[in-house]
């Protein structure tokens, strides 16, 4: 592009030949990426002369073969459902095809199929499809990663303007980091539009943490758990200390910003963004509690601050029905179920209009749920079921990426009619254009939501500590569901059917298997069978 840095060098050759009395005619190409400065052509070439050596045929091999291994360590089967596993490998094929895995790979919502968004990275990317690269490809999360590490200057930079410490990592992040979210727009009525996202969604920064985190958990990957990871932590810690406010009776509040259900601006205390500040806060606490003294980590004091304003965030539990209010207010709101009145998903403020959208209890994504999917030891126990049958039923999914954490969480329920009728929202998006916006690209994210609730939703899998959890739910229209994933770089398979659940490892390692508990798995199958509501070995 004119203007930017690096550039791309391209080289081509054409041959004919005559086989078997047909013309045939071979073309093979070659190209170098520099990002930073325009790629001399003989970068090309010599990637060309290699190509034309190794031949049409020889190259054709290897990306079978490629592709092959690619395939066996993120297939997943499904017996039971051949549509679906049309739509699942069709996601699984993009969502790989989107990250080279090298230096370090930003990831718009419409990754490499689309100019939706231009290419804009929100936390679509941490959140959605992260995930799948750590349990897949973890060279590849690692470089999404990079993204944000390089970028935490032009973070502490924003915080600085804005009179806040750490890191303020942008809604909409592009090159360099800053923000790039539009301030206005306009609006069906052809009138300017005030868009909030960019100054008052703040919740970015525990995204990007729980993110670090997350890589760790799945990679065990140490040298930057203890180095990039733990400066991420610290930094979108610092932010919040800063940025929350303290009132005199001693609570602590987030006023005045947005949370991930974009149809109530401006809200107070919305306890997605409160409880992920404070789960951010407690996790940034432990971090450098772990570490050796050294010198830039923040010292006792600093530490304690964090842990004291953890412990003060107002939240919106009520301990009386076990719900968290989404934000302060929502019970004065028209107790409006979006279920009840239109097939989802729905454009609620579409349907019904901004302002009554606004005043209604529709939600537009999944917001408090998605708590007891990132973060389930940071709310109380017991809250998910009561969470589940308020908030659900409100939401539209007006986002794409909605509908994959619900069916992740109504398959942890076992409500497998609804589970499975929210999957086939996310498996058939873009398949079936749902939102008639397929045309600005496929929505990526969404296809690591429907990663997400095959792998975390039916098959219970997910890292807990050292080991690797798995607790499947396998509805009665499937005979069987296969999952591998890459845990501690041990690739672990499991296949679960109705009368036994099966469990291989490249190496030995440890599944807490609900049931039987901690299991030792390696290359010999470990066999377990259903019993009482967990799964035991087989004798």
């Amino acid at each position: 592009m004119v203007g930017e840095p690096g550039g791309v060098a391209v080289a081509a050759t054409e041959t004919t030949a005559t086989v078997g009395g047909q013309r045939r005619l071979e073309r093979l190409a070659a190209y170098h990426v520099d990002p930073r400065r325009p790629p001399a052509t003989s970068k090309a070439v010599g990637l060309l002369g290699r190509a034309t050596a190794r031949g049409f045929d020889g190259l054709v091999t290897d990306q079978r073969a490629a592709w092959a291994r690619r395939w066996a360590e993120m297939d997943i089967r499904v017996e039971g459902d051949a549509d679906l596993q049309r739509a699942i490998r069709f996601a699984l094929f993009h969502l790989d095809s989107s990250i080279d895995g090298q230096r370090e790979a930003p990831l718009g919502p419409r990754g490499l199929t689309g100019p939706g968004y231009k290419g804009h990275v929100f936390w679509d990317s941490e959140i959605f499809v992260l995930p799948f690269f750590a349990a897949t490809r973890p060279r590849a999360a690692r470089a999404m990663l990079e993204y944000r590490v390089r970028r935490i200057p032009a973070a502490q930079a924003a915080a600085q303007e804005e009179g806040s410490r750490g890191a303020w990592f942008p809604w909409e992040s592009a090159a360099d980091g800053r923000d790039v979210t539009p301030r206005w727009v306009t609006g069906p009525d052809g009138q300017p539009l005030r868009i909030w996202t960019g100054d008052r969604e703040l919740h970015i920064g525990a995204d990007i943490a729980w993110a670090a985190l997350h890589f760790g958990a799945w990679t065990g990957d140490h040298a930057f758990i203890d180095g990039d990871g733990r400066q991420l932590l610290i930094e979108t810690a610092r932010f919040w200390a800063s940025r929350l406010e303290r009132d005199s009776d001693g609570t602590v509040h987030l006023r005045g910003i947005i949370g991930p259900d974009e149809y109530h601006e401006l809200v107070d205390d919305n306890a997605y963004s409160n409880v992920m500040a404070r789960w951010n806060l407690r996790a940034a606490a432990a971090s450098v509690q772990r570490a050796r003294p050294a010198a830039g980590l923040p010292g006792p004091d600093e530490v304690a601050d964090w842990l004291d304003v953890a412990a003060r965030i107002v939240d919106g539990y009520d301990p009386s029905t076990g719900i968290y209010e989404q934000f302060s207010g929502v019970p004065a709101l028209l107790p409006l179920r979006i279920a009840d009145l239109a097939r989802r998903p729905v454009w609620a403020d579409v349907l019904l209009g901004r302002e009554r959208t606004a005043a209604a209890q529709v939600i537009k994504q999944t917001d408090v749920l998605m708590l007891h999917h990132l973060v389930p030891d940071e709310v109380v126990p017991g809250s998910f079921e009561p969470n589940l049958d308020f908030y659900e039923p409100r939401t539209a999914h007006g986002s794409s990426l909605s509908p994959g954490t619900h069916a992740t969480l109504l398959a942890r329920a076992g409500r497998f009619e609804a589970a499975l009728d929210a999957l086939d929202m996310t498996a058939h998006l873009d398949l079936d254009d749902r939102t008639g916006t397929a045309a600005d690209g496929l929505h990526i994210p969404t296809m690591g939501g429907l990663w997400q609730a095959m792998v975390m939703g039916f098959g219970g899998i997910r890292p807990a500590g050292d080991a690797l959890a798995i607790d499947p739910r396998l509805p009665p229209a499937w005979s069987l569901l296969e999952i591998p994933v890459r845990f501690r770089g041990r690739q672990v398979r499991a296949i679960v059917e109705h009368d036994r659940m099966t469990l291989r490892a490249s190496a030995p390692v440890t599944i807490d298997v609900v049931g039987a508990g901690r299991v030792s798995v390696g290359r010999s199958a470990t066999v377990l069978i259903p019993r009482d509501g967990g799964w035991f070995p087989r004798y």
